[in-house]
């Protein structure tokens, strides 16, 4: 509906009844004005701030799920590494014959990350969001949703803290005890410290607790699950707004284009390995992973380099690559200098690492085409790439996973 407002007419003569009213009407067409403007704005920011807040509320949901993802991982995790390690230790005669990455896996399942007693970290990022954006929260206005997600919140770090500080949950390996009988044996192989390791009472015993292991994270994540369920419900959030929002999160950037991908692009670079691609004009890509291997008995490092080839294809935002069957192997030790009095010791440690990473290289190599697509963006500088994918877990739950590339420099 239109609303049209009599304004004055300036430029006559007006009695002094007439300008009066002229003069009145003036007054009631700015103040409506003046409501309207105002009233409008208020009525605006208002929207925006149930919209933050509801933002806000889909994030922390988001936290809660991500949290129930973790830990229903963890315990499955623990369980597999479990029989993995029973399995060991009832054919320890058979260790070398064992795939490398099944002993790795062990053994990384064992030995503590390091000698800090927080063995299991707890991502509190969104936590913090959440506890800092006092208007967001307070623009929610629905005491349901805070009290469950101060619950969700005391009752994860409670969980972490116990975790933490539990027997029950302690990796029975130190870092030091590991270093120490690697520093023993100077063998590349993990044989070795598994089989003494495998045969102590406190490696035992964490072994039989997985069960017990899986079982508290389950029910904490149920838990978890119930709170999360009543915070959509009382917001009245479905799981289609929320996989939109999660979208909207995890999809950045722009389409990649064929000119801008060709090239070298850094996967991984560090002091222990490098992992580098390089996309051809002809559609073929190779990838080269060195990893830089120290040793006690030398200075220097070995450099480990395994290379992979294939090809690619760019369909709209996806990147599809097939991985080639064979591995390249190449070893580089030109750079190594043997310490004093160790140089047999030295010679010995890289004949053994050879033969280790030619054995990897063969075990990891794989006998048909294997393809793999990617959800791939790039950012306006065009010197970054995301290559996102989606995993299925133990229990078939889908798990998002992503690569970042940066463009390597002339």
């Amino acid at each position: 509906m239109n609303v049209k407002f009599k304004m004055p007419k300036f430029g006559r003569q007006l009695s002094g009844k007439g300008w009066l009213k002229e003069l009145a009407l003036t007054f009631l067409a700015t103040t409506i004005s003046i409501v309207l403007t105002f009233g409008t704005a208020q009525y605006f920011e208002h929207k925006q701030k149930v919209a933050n807040g509801r933002l806000m509320a889909m994030m922390v949901i988001h936290d809660m799920d991500n949290t129930i993802e973790t830990l229903t991982k963890l315990g499955n995790e623990h369980v597999k590494i479990a029989k993995m390690a029973q399995y060991l230790m009832d054919n320890q005669e058979r260790l070398e014959s064992v795939y490398i990455d099944s002993l790795e896996k062990v053994l990384n399942g064992l030995v503590a990350d390091d000698n800090s007693p927080q063995q299991y970290r707890l991502d509190e990022s969104a936590e913090k969001v959440f506890l800092s954006s006092q208007d967001s929260w307070k623009s929610i206005d629905n005491a349901t949703f805070i009290d469950e997600v101060q619950e969700f919140y005391v009752s994860r770090h409670a969980l972490y803290d116990h975790i933490n500080s539990s027997s029950r949950w302690k990796k029975p390996v130190t870092e030091d005890e590991y270093n120490a009988e690697f520093m023993k044996h100077m063998l590349v192989s993990a044989s070795v410290p598994l089989r003494k390791f495998l045969g102590e009472d406190g490696v035992k015993f964490y072994i039989n607790m997985a069960d017990y292991r899986q079982e508290e994270l389950n029910l904490a994540a149920n838990r978890f699950k119930q709170i999360s369920d009543r915070c959509k419900f009382a917001m009245d959030i479905t799981d289609e707004e929320l996989a939109a929002y999660i979208e909207s999160r995890e999809r950045t950037g722009s389409n990649v284009k064929e000119h801008e991908l060709i090239g070298s692009w850094i996967v991984v670079k560090t002091t222990e390995s490098d992992v580098i691609i390089e996309y051809a004009t002809d559609h073929t890509y190779t990838q080269t992973s060195i990893s830089h291997q120290p040793a006690p008995v030398f200075n220097g490092r070995i450099d480990a380099k395994f290379i992979t080839a294939g090809t690619w294809e760019l369909r709209d935002d996806t990147l599809l690559m097939v991985l080639k069957p064979g591995i390249k192997f190449e070893m580089d030790d030109s750079r190594v200098i043997p310490k004093p009095g160790m140089e047999q010791r030295a010679k010995d440690y890289i004949t053994g690492a050879k033969a280790y990473l030619k054995k990897l290289a063969k075990e990891r190599d794989i006998q048909e085409d294997r393809p793999r697509s990617y959800a791939a963006s790039i950012d306006p500088t065009g010197n970054k790439i995301e290559l996102m994918w989606t995993e299925f877990d133990a229990d078939g739950n889908e798990v998002k996973q992503a690569y970042y590339l940066a463009k390597q420099g002339d």
